[in-house]
């Protein structure tokens, strides 16, 4: 290859190397500092949000990769940031925060909130935290202004900053007296009055009045249109099978179905029922088929937006319909211990589990049955 193609590459990959910006390479170091001092440059606020959902820092990354898909971004970072926005909104529709809708007077206002310091968030923009107290604070023309709200978990919120009082005129004075007298008192007005607007007979509560912990009520400018916030019930639907032994016949592998539901408690427990069939026994001529019910709770002791895993402790009733099994009588009804494990993909409704049953009373006598299944469930959350 001649020396001047050999040049002609360089130049060529050089080129390629120096079109990466600084926006790109602030990205790839996730500089957070060199960004930060850019953030009048939309394209680098954009950029700041993708470093931090590479962090998993979602409500950072959700506040500033808020309209970034209406913006045209360079190309070194464009795909990038585009990646980050869809992953941000897929992780927030199955995450446990709540969002909260930040509306201050006059509108735009500067402020801060306390779960996410350092930040500067203007009036008017949409936030997710987690579910608890939250306090939004702002200074405007040296008076300091607060305002506290809770937020519900999986719900939508709203907190008002009524700053306007920072910017109402002093008052007039005349002979070195303060006058508070109004300038159109003596105007005149002919016709009709005008209608006076009066409040609403309903209830402060069903309108979404938002009330804090201290100071005047505040109205929820999202209450026309609430948001429904997700029953705290799962229910699903369990086909498996697995083990069934008795000590008294042979051990089988055989079927089962059942419906379970949780109940969230709060938290990570939550109580849990269940309802199955199942065909317990040895060869066809000895199996028997068994109605049960079972109630208890749970933990789940990894609950992450990829994963979730419970461990489920309950009692169960087993109604059996059979009365004699080789000549020897059949307890119709019967009682049981169980314990299981459930792993569930919170972006889908699958679910998959094992479960260890003991019985606690003769299935007939000198022997109590016992199973061990492996299942897999559909959910609905």
């Amino acid at each position: 290859m001649s020396p001047l193609w050999i040049a002609a590459l360089l130049t060529a990959s050089l080129g390629g190397t120096a079109a990466a910006g600084p926006l790109a390479d602030a990205l790839a170091k996730a500089d957070i500092p060199a960004l930060r001092a850019q953030l009048a440059d939309p394209a680098a606020r954009c950029t700041l949000g993708a470093v931090f959902a590479k962090k998993q820092d979602l409500p950072r990354a959700a506040l500033y990769l808020d309209k970034c898909t209406d913006l045209t971004l360079p190309d070194d970072i464009s795909a990038e940031i585009a990646r980050a926005v869809r992953e941000t909104r897929k992780q927030l529709q199955t995450t446990e925060l709540s969002s909260l809708e930040i509306v201050t007077r006059p509108e735009g206002t500067p402020v801060a909130l306390d779960s996410m310091p350092g930040e500067q968030i203007s009036g008017g923009t949409l936030v997710w935290v987690k579910a608890g107290t939250h306090v939004v604070s702002a200074t405007v023309n040296g008076k300091k202004f607060a305002n506290t709200v809770d937020v519900k978990p999986y719900a939508r919120g709203a907190v008002i900053l009524d700053a306007s009082s920072a910017f109402a005129p002093p008052p007039k004075v005349k002979d070195g007296h303060v006058s508070f007298e109004e300038e159109s008192a003596l105007e005149k007005h002919d016709g009709q009055p005008k209608d006076v607007k009066r409040g609403s007979m309903v209830s402060k509560k069903l309108l979404g009045v938002v009330e804090p912990s201290g100071g005047e009520v505040l109205a929820d400018p999202l209450a026309s249109a609430p948001a429904p916030a997700p029953l705290p019930i799962w229910i699903g639907v369990r086909i498996g099978g697995g083990m069934f032994d008795d000590a008294a016949t042979t051990s089988r592998v055989r079927p089962s179905v059942g419906a379970a539901a949780r109940y969230l408690l709060g938290g990570p427990a939550f109580l849990s029922a269940r309802i199955d069939w199942s065909r317990r026994g040895g060869a066809a001529d000895t199996s028997i088929d068994v109605l049960g019910a079972s109630a208890g709770a749970g933990y789940s002791v990894v609950d992450a937006s990829s994963i979730g895993i419970a461990l489920i402790g309950q009692l169960r009733g087993d109604l059996r319909f059979a009365d004699t099994r080789n000549a020897m009588s059949v307890s119709r009804a019967g009682a049981s211990a169980a314990a299981g494990l459930e792993v569930a993909f919170p972006s889908t409704p699958l679910t998959a589990g094992v479960r260890f049953e003991q019985g606690l009373t003769e299935l007939v006598p000198g022997s109590r049955d016992r199973a061990l299944l492996v299942e897999l469930g559909l959910d609905w959350r």
